[in-house]
C-alpha cells in the first residue's frame, strides 16, 4: 500500500508535473512510433527501398524549414509562458501564443512559396535527384501548418499541459498513415501505379489534422476572448530569445543537409550505383536509424519538459534543484541507453528480419546500439543547458558533432564505405556527451 502511494504521489500532475508529462508524453509518442513503424513498413513494401531513400533526401529540406520558421519560437513561447504561469498572468500567456503563431506563420509562409518556387533548382542542384521536384512542391503547403503547429505545442509545454500535445501528436500520426494507405489503395483500384508521392500527401493531410485538433481544444479548454487588448505587450523580447536557438538549429541543419546529401553521393564513390547508393541510404536512415530513434522516445520526452521546469529553477536561482535535475537526468539517460542498446545488439538480426526483412538493416541496428546511451544522454542534457540560457554552448557543441561526422562522410565513405560512418556517428555523440558534462560541470559539485 505504502509503494502505491507512493507510485500514486510520483505521477501526480500537480505534485510532479515534469514526471507526469514526460510519461504522458512517452506513452504518446510509443504509441505514434508505433504507428510510424507500421507506416515504415507499409512505405518500403509498397514502394521499394529506393523509393524511401528518394523521400528521405527531402528531409533536410522539411528540417531546415522547421529550424528556420518554428524551433526557436517553440522553445521562447514555452519559456516565456512557463514565466507567464508562474505569475499567474494568463492573457500574458494568451498574448505570447498569438504574438509567436503570428510570426511563424508569416516565416514559413515565405518558405513556402520559396520551395514550391525553387523546386526544381533544390532538386537538381542540391539534392541532385530530380525525382524530388513534385515530392517538394507538396509539401512546400505544410510549412504553415507545422509552424502553427509547432507554436501551439511550446504553448502546452510551458504551461505543463501535455495531455493536448499528445493526443494531437496521436491525431497527427494515424491521420498520415490512414491517409497514405487509402490513397495506396484508391490509386491501385484505379489502376494506377502508386508513388512515393502519397507519403507526402499524407504528411501535408497529418499536419492539417494535427492543427485543427489543437485549435479545437485551444478555443473549447482556453475559452479566450477576442477582446483582449494586447497593446501594451510585445513579443520583441521573445523574438530576441529565439534568435540565437534558430541560428543553432538552422546552423545545425545546413551541416545535417550537407552530410545527408553527401551520403549517396560518397557510396557512389565507393562504387555503388545510384540505385544501390539510395537503397542503402533508405534502408540506413529509413528502417536501423529510425529504429534506434524510436527508442529515445522517453528522453525526448523529458527533454521537451526539462527546458521549462529548469527555466523556472534558474529563474529562482534554485541551484538545488538544477543540481537534482541534472542528476537524475543523467541516471535515467544512461541506464535507458544501456537497456535499450543492448536489446539492440542482441536480438539485431531478429529485428531487421522481422520488421524490415532485411538482413542489412538488422546489421545496422546492431552497431547504432553502442549509440543509445550517448545519444539520449545529449539529447537531454542539450535541453538543460538551453534552459540555463546557454544556447550558445549547444550550438558549439552540435557543430562540433556534425563535423566530425562530415569528416567521416567526406574522406572515409569513399574509402571504407558506409560502415566508416556508423563509428562516426558513435564517436560524435560521444564526444558531445563529455562537452555537455564538461560544461554543466559547475552543477555536478
Amino acid at each position: 500500500m505504502t509503494l502505491f502511494f507512493k507510485v500514486t504521489v510520483l505521477i501526480n500532475p500537480k505534485k510532479n508535473p515534469l514526471i507526469f508529462g514526460t510519461l504522458l508524453l512517452s506513452f504518446s509518442g510509443l504509441f505514434c512510433r508505433g504507428i510510424g513503424f507500421f507506416y515504415r513498413l507499409f512505405v518500403a513494401q509498397a514502394f521499394g527501398e529506393e523509393a524511401m531513400g528518394i523521400f528521405q533526401l527531402i528531409t533536410p529540406v522539411l528540417m531546415m524549414g522547421y529550424s528556420l520558421t518554428t524551433a526557436g519560437m517553440q522553445t521562447a513561447i514555452s519559456r516565456f509562458v512557463a514565466y507567464a504561469c508562474q505569475k499567474k498572468e494568463h492573457t500574458l500567456c494568451r498574448f505570447y501564443l498569438l504574438g509567436g503563431s503570428a510570426f511563424c506563420f508569416l516565416l514559413a509562409l515565405g518558405y513556402s512559396i520559396l520551395i514550391y518556387g525553387q523546386a526544381e533548382f533544390i532538386s537538381l542542384t542540391f539534392l541532385q535527384e530530380k525525382r524530388c521536384i513534385p515530392l517538394l512542391k507538396i509539401l512546400a503547403f505544410s510549412f504553415p501548418l507545422s509552424a502553427l503547429h509547432g507554436c501551439f505545442n511550446g504553448y502546452y509545454y510551458g504551461k505543463k499541459e501535455t495531455v493536448v500535445p499528445a493526443f494531437s501528436q496521436i491525431i497527427e500520426q494515424l491521420t498520415r498513415c490512414t491517409s497514405i494507405i487509402l490513397l495506396y489503395y484508391y490509386s491501385l483500384s484505379r489502376g494506377i501505379t502508386p508513388t512515393i508521392l502519397l507519403t507526402c500527401f499524407g504528411t501535408l493531410i497529418g499536419e492539417g489534422a494535427s492543427f485543427l485538433t489543437l485549435l479545437f481544444f485551444y478555443f473549447k479548454w482556453e475559452k479566450p476572448s477576442i477582446f483582449h487588448s494586447f497593446a501594451h505587450f510585445s513579443i520583441l523580447p521573445m523574438v530576441t530569445f529565439s534568435i540565437p536557438l534558430t541560428f543553432n538549429r538552422v546552423m545545425v541543419n545546413i551541416l545535417h543537409s550537407l552530410e545527408s546529401v553527401s551520403i549517396p553521393q560518397a557510396l557512389k564513390q565507393f562504387g555503388y550505383s545510384t540505385s544501390a547508393s539510395l537503397s542503402i541510404y533508405g534502408v540506413f536512415t529509413g528502417m536501423a536509424l529510425s529504429l534506434i530513434f524510436f527508442s529515445s522516445t522517453f528522453t525526448n520526452s523529458a527533454s521537451v519538459l526539462l527546458l521549462p521546469t529548469v527555466s523556472e529553477a534558474a529563474g529562482e536561482n534554485n541551484k538545488i534543484k538544477i543540481r537534482s535535475t541534472l542528476y537524475k537526468t543523467i541516471g535515467t539517460s544512461l541506464f535507458l541507453g544501456l537497456i535499450f542498446g543492448s536489446f539492440f545488439f542482441f536480438l539485431a538480426p531478429l529485428l531487421g528480419n522481422l520488421l524490415f526483412h532485411s538482413m542489412l538493416a538488422g546489421i545496422f541496428i546492431r552497431r547504432l546500439s553502442f549509440l543509445c546511451p550517448f545519444l539520449y544522454l545529449h539529447t537531454t542534457l542539450s535541453s538543460i543547458l538551453n534552459g540555463l540560457k546557454r544556447s550558445s554552448l549547444t550550438l558549439l557543441i552540435n557543430v562540433t558533432e556534425l563535423l566530425i561526422r562530415l569528416f567521416f562522410v567526406m574522406f572515409l565513405i569513399p574509402r571504407y564505405g558506409i560502415n566508416s560512418y556508423l563509428y562516426g556517428l558513435i564517436l560524435s555523440e560521444l564526444i558531445s556527451s563529455f562537452l555537455c558534462l564538461f560544461f554543466l560541470r559547475k552543477y555536478l559539485s
